[in-house]
């Protein structure tokens, strides 16, 4: 019985001194982290019926995302974000812009490069259109196409990224979002059918910690 016993504790022991080896060394590694950025760019369209370069938006993100590691090397970054976008070209003549904003829920999968501070991403994108854009015929405002919404409300896409970071605290990078989806709501009774998709190039600047 108290061989048993004493058998029962040596157990015990070990496991429980492999458990804090085991803790100890977790505990050295980064586990979670906080990301910030705030971002600018130019949003431009594809498609059949893709607008011209004078039809440019600019773009603005405010995006908060939680870094969780994997490894010293891999981490998967579920991220919530805003981006709105606004006429890049203010007077010109017969220009349809797209003003609209997105709310962007993403999940990348991130590579931090040994010995350096340079990080690659790569994530799928699901956004929904909070604030839509509409049409608007300027030589006839009573059209029946006025105020109909130009894109879908979901759209889906990719977000490859590079992230730098300088000091404790301080990062910044490039980020495109290329639209996967045909964006463009159809509306066939008013001849307005084809083929649009929303891509986004961004510089960012923000913080982790």
């Amino acid at each position: 019985m108290l061989n048993k016993l004493a058998q029962i504790c040596f157990c015990c022991v070990l496991l429980l001194t492999g458990y804090t080896g085991f803790a100890q060394e977790q505990g050295t590694r980064k586990k979670l982290e906080h990301n910030i950025r705030l971002g600018t760019g130019v949003s431009f369209e594809t498609g059949s019926h893709a607008k011209s370069y004078q039809n440019l938006s600019a773009a603005v993100q405010l995006a908060y995302g939680l870094d969780v590691f994997l490894s010293e090397r891999f981490s998967l970054m579920p991220e919530v974000g805003l981006r709105a976008g606004m006429p890049v070209f203010l007077f010109a003549v017969g220009a349809d812009f797209d003003g609209m904003a997105y709310a962007d829920l993403s999940l990348s999968l991130r590579y931090h490069k040994p010995a350096s501070n340079v990080i690659y991403g790569l994530a799928p994108v699901v956004s929904y259109m909070v604030v839509p854009d509409t049409y608007y015929v300027d030589a006839d405002p009573s059209d029946p196409l006025n105020r109909k919404e130009t894109f879908n409300r979901a759209d889906f896409g990719v977000r490859p990224s590079m992230t730098f970071r300088h000091g404790r605290h301080f990062q910044w990078g490039v980020e495109a979002h290329i639209g996967i989806l045909n964006a463009m709501r159809q509306y066939p009774e008013y001849n307005r059918t084809g083929a649009i998709s929303v891509h986004l190039v961004m510089l960012f600047c923000g913080w982790h910690f």
